[in-house]
């Protein structure tokens, strides 16, 4: 394994000049746990303070990243940690999700029984991050296991003769959920109640769907032929369908799918690819996030916006 070697890099390496300011993180050593660097990824600084300064010092907290889905919670952690060559260890939950998921097991391996550790043993005995995706989804019951190790305490493995765990000074805790811990309204199945307890082990920032001019750069980067005008209309027609998902415009359209970050990078992508075939906007939009759509309403919904937007050259009946 990769030897960790600490280093302070400052702030210019996320794109803001002139900071003078430092954070923590290690020497570039092909660690495989380091998560794969993305040069066209654009950071917001409220956002991207919040984050250094709990990996700097997490004053014995955790770290809950709260926003609608696709807006960008995980790869906001993801793209700091690897600009900083910090290891990751990364686990998405679901509703079956149990805590010794998280602990570990013992295994066949061979013929004999071996002790594997879980993404939690493993980021506490190596000082790597823990991010822990969808957390809102687990039942609270098993988070509640988490309690101790968020104030410092150590991981006992009873299933391993009681072998204890301390965690490594340079462990940490992010966690990534839809809501705020109270539970589900209706827009994401599954989504449960949080206990207050671990909840107020957590320091809890709240991130959105990037600005305009943000996702416009994203997409000049990822889809550099596709003409500024069009990826202009592209953000605005992502942002009609996030505001209607969310019931904050007065329509009689109730949408089951929203325009998230990465669904606009895939149909940038797309109508890049497609460039050259009629009606490329709407092929690629239809393989992006129109063929999720769980009624014809709700396309044909979409569609007459995109319409009003990019004009005949979206329509695919023109």
């Amino acid at each position: 394994m990769a030897k960790l070697i600490e280093k302070t890099y400052p702030l210019e390496i996320f794109g803001f000049q002139g900071t003078g300011m430092g954070v923590k993180g290690f020497e570039p050593c092909n660690h495989p746990n380091v998560p794969m660097l993305k040069k066209e990824y654009v950071f917001r600084r409220e956002t991207l303070r919040d984050v250094v300064n709990f990996i700097d010092c997490s004053f014995g907290d955790g770290l809950l990243i709260v926003g609608p889905t696709g807006c960008g919670k995980t790869s906001l952690a993801e793209q700091v940690c690897a600009r900083l060559h910090y290891p990751v260890q990364n686990y998405t939950c679901g509703g079956s999700t149990e805590f010794m998921d998280l602990v570990g097991q013992w295994t066949l391996q061979n013929g004999s029984t071996v002790w594997m550790d879980g993404v939690l043993t493993k980021a506490m005995r190596e000082g790597h991050i823990l991010i822990l995706n969808e957390i809102d989804l687990v039942d609270p019951a098993e988070l509640a296991n988490l309690n101790g190790v968020l104030e410092g305490s150590p991981l006992v493995l009873s299933q391993k003769n009681g072998e204890i765990v301390y965690p490594h000074e340079n462990f940490r805790l992010i966690a990534t959920s839809n809501s705020n811990g109270s539970g589900s309204d209706g827009m994401y199945a599954g989504v449960q109640r949080q206990n207050l307890a671990f909840l107020d082990r957590f320091i809890v920032i709240e991130v959105d769907y990037a600005d305009a001019d943000v996702e416009k750069d994203i997409l000049g980067k990822i889809a550099p032929n596709i003409p500024n005008t069009i990826r202009e209309r592209m953000v605005a027609l992502a942002n009609k369908v996030r505001t209607v998902f969310k019931g904050e415009e007065d329509t009689s359209v109730e949408l089951s799918v929203t325009f998230s970050t990465r669904t606009l990078i895939r149909w940038a992508i797309q109508i890049q690819r497609n460039m050259g075939a009629p009606c490329a906007l709407s092929y690629a939009l239809d393989r992006a996030l129109l063929n999720r759509c769980s009624n014809a309403e709700e396309k044909e919904a979409i569609n007459t916006w995109a319409i009003a937007l990019f004009g005949s050259s979206f329509d695919p009946e023109a």
